[in-house]
């Protein structure tokens, strides 16, 4: 799992793969669900997915919270599957 400082600005990346080959969900991004469960419980569903190429998409995402962020890229039509990314902000003497 990645650690990053608080305050850091990430880009998270999800792919989507049907039989070992990127492929894209219908609809590109618009086909993409993204949400972002942070340390507090919270869950911020808002970020929006920018695709990068076929079956490659990021946010870009501002972490502000100590602890473990979880981030689901989900495709929504087409290519259904899901893809998990885990990031840890460490505690800081600052915060």
């Amino acid at each position: 799992m990645a650690t990053y400082d608080n305050g850091d600005q990430v880009r998270v990346t999800g792919n989507f793969t049907t039989a070992g080959t990127l492929a894209d969900p219908t609809g590109d991004a618009a086909g993409v669900t993204i949400t972002w469960r942070k340390p507090s419980g919270g869950t911020d569903a808002n970020p929006s997915a920018t695709k990068s190429s076929t079956g490659i998409y990021y946010v870009d995402l501002t972490l502000t919270e100590a602890g473990v962020h979880t981030v689901k890229f989900q495709g929504d039509e087409g290519v259904i599957a899901a893809s998990i990314v885990e990031l840890e902000v460490q505690p800081s003497v600052f915060d």
